[in-house]
C-alpha cells in the first residue's frame, strides 16, 4: 500500500481548516518509530524526523511550530531482536527534544498496553492523549507568556513637544536582552514581546543626554511610560561624537595616506572612540600605536610620522581643540519603524565575534576569533551555549550554513575548516590547503550555493592568492590559483600582507564564483564547471572591495572600505556604478549583502548603523543601532526577510564592553522613506581608477613585476629555519644568466625598498621567479 501521500492529505486538510484565520500557534503531535527501531533505520531517524518538522516551517510559512513527541513505550525494551535498537531510537527521541525549547517530550512508560507488549489499550491511548494535550497547552502558554508584556508612552522635549526619531530601549537584565524602537512623529513609542518582568529603560537620542529609568515594571499586559528629554552639552556631547567624526579630526596630506591608513589601521577597529583614546594599562600610547601597524602594511613615510600625528590629535587634552560636535538630525520616516533585538554575549570585554550565521529552529551561531569557540544563542529562550574547538584548532573567523544543516568555519590561524553538527554538537576539522598540504594559510570568507547539488564549501584565503571548494561528504579540496599581474601587493605580514583575496559569493543566476581582493584591489569571478576555473578580474574604481555580494538580478555589489564607498559591476557590459556613502572619507564599509527583495544592506562599520540601499530610488536609508562602537562585519538574513549582524573588534572599546547579535526587523509594509538621495558615478570597463601600487614601488620601471613577484606564494619545501640551505641548493641548480638576473633585481628591490620586512622571504620570491622564466640578460 503507497503511503507517500499521507503527508500531503494531512496539509490539504489543513490549509483547508484554517484558511482565513489568524492562527496564534502550531503545535505537531507526533507518535511512531517501532518500525525505524525493528527496521535497522535509527540512524536517520532523528534527521528525518527534523526535516519533517522543517518542511512543515515551509508550508505553513512560520517558524514557532511546537512539537510533542510521543516516547516509545519500554515494552520492547527486553528480549526482543530489536531491544537495543529500540532503547537507542527512544535516546534520539530524548535528545530531539534537549535540543531545541519548542520541542517536548511525553513519557508513555506507565501507560496501560495490550498483551503484546507494544500497542497500548483504550485506556492507554486515552491517556496518552491526554498527555499530548498537557504537554501541548505548556508549550503554548510557556511561549507566549514569557513575551506577553508591553511598555508604551511618548517621549517630549523640555517644553511638553513631541520628539521623533528617539530610540526607547527596554533591557532585560536576566537574559541580557536589548529591545529598541523609535519614537513616532507624536512622540509615541510601543515596546512588544517583552517578558513578564521588570526592565531597565534608556532612551536616547544624538544631541540629547540619555534618559534612564530603572525597574520598570512590564506585566502581563501594557505599561505606561512617559519620557522627557534634555539636551547634552559639553563633555556629555562630545562623548556621543561616533567614530568616522573623530576620525575625520585626523589630517593626513592627501587622500592616498589616509586610504593607506584606513586599509590597515582600521582593519579590526574604529579610530577616535574614548576605547581608542584610552590605552590599556600598562601599555602606552606609544606603544599601542606601533602595534596598530603590527601588520607592517603602512607606507614607509607614514610609519614615520603617525605615533606624533596620532598623539597630537587624540591623547589626553587633544580632543579639547576639536570642533564642537553637530549631531545628525533625528531619524524619520522608515529609519524609525525598524524593531532592534540585541543580545549581549559571553562575559565583559570578551566579546570578539567575527562572524554570525542563522540557523534552524530560531537558533544563531557566531563565532569568537580569539577565544576558540562556537556559541549557539536560542532566540526563543535567550540561552547562550558555547562549544570549544578541538585542541589545535584556532582562528575561527566565517561561519555559513550548509545544504545538509551543518555549520562550517574557517579556522584562519590553524590553516583549517571545522564542520559543526547543530544536533550533535560536535566538530570535524580538516585542513583547508590542497592534498598533501597540512594546512592552508589564512581561510578566510566562505560561501554555499544552496542550489549547488554537491553543497561545495567554497572559500578565499587571505594569505594565498587562491579561492578552493571543499567537498562536504569527501573533504576533497581543490584549489584554483588566481591572477596576479599588475596588482598592489601590501607590505608587512598576516592577513593583510600580498593581494589578499577576501570577499566571496555564489550568482544566484549561474552559480559562479565572485570574489573580491582587498589589497589587490580586484573583484573577479570563478566559473566551478572548468578545471582551473577559467579565471577573469575587474579593477573596481575605489579602493578596497572586501566582502562583495551577488543580487537575485545578477549584478555583483561590493563595499569600498579605504574609499568609504559602495559599487554595482555589471558582469555582461562590465561598467561600474558607484556611489558615495555620507562622509565617504571617514567611512569604512567593511561588508554589504542583497536582500531577496533587491535592497542593498551596507555595514555602517564606522559609525554604529546598518544602511539600506534601493537601487531603483538610489535613495539610502540608515538605521542606528543600539550602542556605541558597534563594528560590524557580516550581514544575514533570515527566511522572514529580518537583518542580523554581529558586533567585533576589541570588546574593551565598546560601550558596554560585550560583543553582541543583533537582529533588526521591519514592517511587511514599510514603506522606503526618508532616506537620503544618492548621486551615481560611472565608470567604463577598462579604467584606471584605484589601481594603486605602493609608493616604492613606483621608484622602479620594475615595479609591476616586483608587485607581481611579491604577491606569489612560497615554494612549499622552503622554511624560513633553513633558508640558507634552501637558497644555496636552489641557485647551484641554475644558470650563471639566471643568478646574474636575480643579483641585480635583488639589488633593485633593496634600494627602493632599503626598510623592507621578511628580507630573506622577498629574496627566495625573486629567485623563484626567476628559475621560472626564461634566463634573460638585461
Amino acid at each position: 500500500k503507497d503511503n507517500g501521500d499521507l503527508y500531503d492529505r494531512l496539509m490539504g486538510l489543513v490549509k483547508k481548516s484554517i484558511e482565513g484565520q489568524d492562527i496564534v500557534s502550531v503545535t505537531f503531535v507526533w507518535m511512531q518509530g517501532e518500525r525505524d527501531a525493528k527496521t535497522k533505520e535509527l540512524s536517520v531517524y532523528g534527521s528525518s524526523l527534523v526535516g519533517l518538522v522543517e518542511q512543515l516551517h515551509n508550508d505553513l510559512g512560520r517558524k514557532d511550530v511546537n512539537v510533542v513527541i510521543g516516547k516509545l513505550g519500554k515494552g520492547q525494551l527486553e528480549g526482543k531482536p530489536w531491544s537495543e535498537d529500540w532503547a537507542s531510537l527512544r535516546k534520539v527521541q530524548e535528545d530531539l527534544c534537549k535540543a531545541d525549547p519548542r520541542w517536548e517530550i511525553v513519557d508513555c512508560d506507565d501507560l496501560e498496553m495490550r498483551g503484546d507488549n507494544l500497542h497500548f489499550s483504550a485506556d492507554g491511548y486515552k491517556g496518552m492523549g491526554k498527555r499530548f494535550a498537557a504537554k501541548a497547552i505548556q508549550l503554548i502558554e510557556s511561549v507566549e507568556s514569557s513575551r506577553s508584556a508591553t511598555i508604551h508612552g511618548q517621549v517630549v522635549d523640555p517644553a511638553g513637544k513631541p520628539m521623533q526619531g528617539v530610540m526607547v530601549s527596554a533591557f532585560d537584565e536576566d537574559h541580557r536582552k536589548w529591545t529598541s524602537v523609535f519614537s513616532q512623529s507624536d512622540g509615541s513609542y510601543a515596546i512588544d514581546g517583552l517578558r513578564d518582568t521588570d526592565h531597565t529603560v534608556r532612551a536616547r537620542l544624538m544631541g540629547q543626554l540619555d534618559e534612564w529609568i530603572e525597574d520598570v515594571e512590564a506585566g502581563a499586559g501594557e505599561t505606561e511610560l512617559a519620557i522627557r528629554m534634555e539636551p547634552a552639552t559639553g563633555a556629555d556631547l562630545e562623548d556621543q561624537r561616533p567614530a568616522n567624526s573623530a576620525f575625520g579630526m585626523l589630517k593626513f596630506e592627501n587622500a592616498e595616506d589616509k586610504q593607506n591608513f584606513k586599509m590597515f589601521c582600521a582593519y579590526c577597529h574604529q579610530i577616535g572612540t574614548i576605547g581608542f583614546r584610552t590605552p590599556e594599562k600598562p601599555v602606552d600610547w606609544e606603544t599601542m600605536l606601533r602595534r596598530m601597524d603590527g601588520f607592517g602594511g603602512l607606507y614607509r613615510h607614514t610609519q614615520k610620522t603617525i605615533v606624533p600625528r596620532l598623539v597630537a590629535t587624540y591623547k589626553d587634552d587633544a580632543i579639547k581643540e576639536w570642533p564642537i560636535f553637530v549631531p545628525p538630525p533625528a531619524p524619520t520616516g522608515l529609519a524609525t519603524k525598524a524593531k532592534i533585538t540585541m543580545w549581549e554575549i559571553d562575559e565583559r570585554d570578551v566579546g570578539a565575534f567575527h562572524d554570525m550565521e542563522v540557523g534552524a529552529h530560531g537558533m544563531v551561531y557566531a563565532v569568537h576569533i580569539g577565544k576558540q569557540y562556537t556559541v549557539e544563542l536560542d532566540t526563543a529562550t535567550d540561552k547562550q551555549t558555547f562549544y570549544k574547538l578541538p585542541r589545535q584548532s584556532y582562528g575561527p573567523h566565517s561561519i555559513e550554513l550548509a545544504n545538509d544543516g551543518n555549520m562550517w568555519i574557517t579556522l584562519c590561524v590553524s590553516g583549517q575548516m571545522a564542520r559543526f553538527n547543530p544536533r550533535t554538537k560536535e566538530y570535524l576539522v580538516c585542513s583547508s590547503a590542497e592534498a598533501p598540504a597540512a594546512r592552508g594559510s589564512f581561510p578566510h570568507t566562505l560561501r554555499i550555493n544552496p542550489s549547488d547539488p554537491e553543497g561545495l564549501i567554497w572559500y578565499t584565503d587571505a594569505g594565498r592568492n587562491s579561492c578552493f571548494s571543499l567537498h562536504p561528504k569527501t573533504l576533497v579540496v581543490k584549489e584554483y590559483h588566481l591572477l596576479s599581474a599588475g596588482q598592489a601587493v601590501a607590505a608587512g605580514k598576516g592577513e593583510s600582507r600580498g593581494i589578499t583575496p577576501y570577499g566571496l559569493d555564489f550568482s544566484p543566476v549561474d552559480g559562479m564564483i565572485w570574489y573580491s581582493k582587498l589589497n589587490g584591489n580586484r573583484i573577479g569571478r570563478l566559473d566551478p564547471n572548468a578545471p582551473d576555473g577559467d579565471i577573469k578580474e575587474w579593477n573596481p574604481p575605489f579602493r578596497g572591495p572586501r566582502r562583495l555580494h551577488v543580487a537575485p538580478d545578477g549584478m555583483v555589489w561590493v563595499p569600498g572600505f579605504g574609499s568609504g564607498v559602495f559599487g554595482k559591476f555589471d558582469p555582461k557590459t562590465e561598467a561600474w556604478t558607484v556611489y558615495d556613502l555620507p562622509d565617504a572619507e571617514n567611512q569604512i564599509p567593511y561588508a554589504l549583502n542583497v536582500d531577496a527583495k533587491g535592497y542593498v544592506w551596507i555595514c555602517g562599520t564606522g559609525n554604529d548603523t546598518l544602511n539600506r540601499f534601493d537601487p531603483e530610488t538610489e535613495e539610502l536609508v540608515e538605521f542606528r543601532l543600539p550602542m556605541r562602537v558597534c563594528y560590524t562585519r557580516e550581514i544575514e538574513f533570515d527566511s522572514e526577510g529580518n537583518i542580523w549582524t554581529s558586533t567585533s573588534g576589541p570588546a574593551r572599546h565598546m560601550e558596554r564592553g560585550f560583543g553582541a547579535i543583533i537582529k533588526l526587523e521591519l514592517p511587511k509594509n514599510a514603506k522606503h522613506s526618508g532616506g537620503i538621495k544618492l548621486v551615481a558615478r560611472t565608470y567604463a570597463a577598462h579604467h584606471q581608477v584605484g589601481n594603486q601600487l605602493p609608493d616604492f614601488y613606483k621608484k622602479s620601471p620594475n615595479g609591476k613585476l616586483f608587485a607581481e613577484i611579491d604577491g606569489t606564494d612560497l615554494p612549499d619545501g622552503y622554511t624560513p629555519q633553513q633558508h640558507q640551505n634552501y637558497v644555496d641548493k636552489r641557485m647551484a641548480g641554475l644558470s650563471e644568466a639566471q643568478r646574474n638576473r636575480i643579483g641585480r633585481l635583488w639589488q633593485e628591490r633593496r634600494k627602493i625598498d632599503p626598510n623592507m620586512g621578511n628580507v630573506g622571504q622577498t629574496f627566495v620570491r625573486i629567485m623563484e621567479h626567476v628559475a621560472k622564466e626564461k634566463a634573460k640578460d638585461n
